[in-house]
C-alpha cells in the first residue's frame, strides 16, 4: 500500500513538473529569439526595416522613440507617399485614446470610476437584465469586464450611407460584424469575466457626451488633441488639413474608409506625428527626456496600467489598455493595437525605459502593425507579449497533453517492471 501511494504520489509530482516547465517555458519565452541583440537600437531598426520591406503591401509609416526621443522612423507605400503628417484610420487604437478622455473628467472629479454608469445616463440606459446593472462601473466598462457581450466589432458605414444614431447603435447597432448580437446588454456577471466589447465603449462615448455637455468629438478635440498638438487627429475623416493614407486592399486596390458611429469605439483618425505626441503623453514623466506636453497625472497613468482583467491566469488588460508583457515586476508594456480589413494600427510603451513604437499601415491582411510591435516587445522584455502567448497556449497543452500520457504510461511500465523482478 505505501509503495503503490509513494508510486502515485511520485507521478504526480512528475506530472506538475512537467506542466510548470511547459507553463513558465512559454509565458517566460525560454527559446525565443529576438530579430536584434537586446539594447542595440540600430541593429533592431535595421532589422524592422527588412521585415517591413519584405511584407508590407500598400504603405506603412513606423516610428521608434528612446526616452521619449524619436531615434528611427520608415515611411512608405505603394501608391501616394506617406510621411509623418500622413492621417490613418486607427480602428480600435481609439479605445486607448478614449481612455485619456475619460481620465481627464476623472481628474476634473467629473466622473468616478467606482461609480454606478447609471448615475451619469439620461439619453438611454442599459437593458433590464438577470444581474444586477448598478454594478457595471466605468472602470469595467474601460476593461471589458462589464459583462456586456454584444461582440462588437464595427463595419461602419459606406461614404452617403446614414450613419446610425448612438442610442440606436447602442440598442442594436446596424454595422455588427456578422455573427455578432450587436446589442449592448449585461449578459454576464458585472465584473466576473474579460470579454472584448466594443459596445462597452460605445456606452462610454454617451457617458462622455453626457458630462461634457458636448459632442464626442468636440470633448475629446478640446480635452486631448489640442492640448497635446495632435493637429492631425480627429474622430472624423475630412475636418483635417493632411491627406489621408491610401486605404489598400487585396492586390493594391483602394477601399474606402468608413463612417462610424462608434467613434470612441474605432473611429480615430491620426498620424505617426501625433501618435509620437500622445505616446510621450502616457510615458512616466520620469523617464521622459523631453518636455512635452502632459494630459494626466503620473499616478493616473499608473492607475491605467494597474491589471484589471486575466484570462488563463495571464494579466491582459488595464483601464483603457492593453497589458502586452511585464517590463518589470510591478509594470507592463502597454497600448493598444486596432484591425480591420487590410488595416492594422499599434502603439506600445515601456513605462520602465521610455522607450515605444508605433505602426499604422494599410494593405496587408496578416496585422502587419501588430506584428512589428511584438517583435519590439520581445526585444524589450526577452518575454513574448499576450498574442504570442495566445498562439502558444494550444501548442503548449497539447504538450502537456502528450508529456503527461507519456509520463504515467512510463510510470505503469515502470510499475509492473519492478513488480516482475521482485517475483523473479
Amino acid at each position: 500500500m505505501k509503495k503503490t501511494l509513494l508510486w502515485s504520489l511520485s507521478t504526480l509530482g512528475v506530472l506538475a513538473l512537467w506542466g510548470t516547465l511547459n507553463f513558465l517555458a512559454t509565458t517566460q519565452g525560454w527559446g525565443l529569439t529576438p530579430i536584434a541583440p537586446y539594447g542595440d537600437d540600430e541593429a533592431f531598426a535595421q532589422a524592422l526595416d527588412k521585415e517591413v520591406a519584405q511584407t508590407f503591401k500598400g504603405n506603412i509609416a513606423l516610428a521608434l522613440l528612446k526616452k521619449g526621443q524619436l531615434v528611427h522612423s520608415k515611411y512608405d507605400s505603394k501608391g501616394q507617399p506617406v510621411d509623418a503628417h500622413t492621417r490613418f484610420g486607427a480602428a480600435s487604437l481609439s479605445k486607448w485614446v478614449t481612455a485619456v478622455g475619460v481620465m481627464t473628467l476623472v481628474e476634473q472629479g467629473k466622473l468616478d470610476l467606482d461609480t454606478p454608469v447609471s448615475t451619469y445616463l439620461t439619453r438611454w440606459q442599459l437593458p433590464p437584465s438577470q444581474f444586477d446593472n448598478n454594478k457595471v462601473t466605468l472602470k469595467l466598462l474601460l476593461s471589458h469586464t462589464a459583462g456586456i457581450t454584444d461582440g462588437l466589432g464595427h463595419n461602419g458605414f459606406a461614404p452617403g450611407e446614414a450613419v446610425q444614431p448612438l442610442v440606436e447603435h447602442l440598442t442594436h447597432a446596424k454595422d455588427a460584424d456578422e455573427g455578432k448580437s450587436g446589442k449592448v446588454r449585461v449578459e454576464m456577471e458585472p465584473g466576473s469575466k474579460w470579454m472584448y466589447s466594443g459596445g462597452s465603449y460605445n456606452l462610454i462615448q454617451l457617458i462622455i457626451e453626457e458630462v461634457s455637455g458636448t459632442t464626442f468629438s468636440d470633448y475629446m478635440e478640446k480635452a486631448v488633441f489640442q492640448p497635446l498638438g495632435m493637429t492631425n487627429s480627429s474622430f472624423a475623416q475630412h475636418d483635417k488639413k493632411q491627406p489621408l493614407a491610401e486605404y489598400f486592399s487585396e492586390n493594391g486596390n483602394i477601399r474606402f474608409y468608413p463612417n462610424y458611429t462608434s467613434l470612441a469605439a474605432t473611429g480615430l483618425y491620426t498620424s505617426v506625428d501625433d501618435l509620437v505626441r500622445f505616446a510621450n503623453a502616457q510615458l512616466p514623466s520620469s523617464v521622459v527626456s523631453t518636455s512635452g506636453p502632459r494630459l494626466l497625472t503620473d499616478q493616473t497613468l499608473h492607475l491605467m496600467r494597474a491589471p484589471l482583467a486575466s484570462v488563463q491566469g495571464l494579466e491582459i488588460w488595464g483601464a483603457g489598455n492593453m497589458l502586452f508583457a511585464p517590463a518589470s515586476d510591478s509594470d507592463y508594456v502597454v497600448g493598444h493595437g486596432g484591425k480591420s480589413p487590410y488595416l492594422n494600427s499599434s502603439v506600445r510603451i515601456n513605462p520602465v525605459t521610455g522607450d515605444a513604437i508605433i505602426a499604422l499601415e494599410t494593405g496587408n491582411d496578416d496585422a502587419l502593425a501588430s506584428n512589428l510591435a511584438t517583435y519590439w516587445t520581445v526585444w524589450q522584455t526577452g518575454k513574448p507579449d499576450i498574442y504570442v502567448l495566445s498562439n502558444s497556449f494550444p501548442t503548449m497543452l497539447f504538450r502537456i497533453a502528450i508529456g503527461g500520457i507519456v509520463i504515467i504510461v512510463g510510470a505503469f511500465v515502470f510499475a509492473w517492471y519492478l513488480r516482475r523482478r521482485q517475483r523473479a
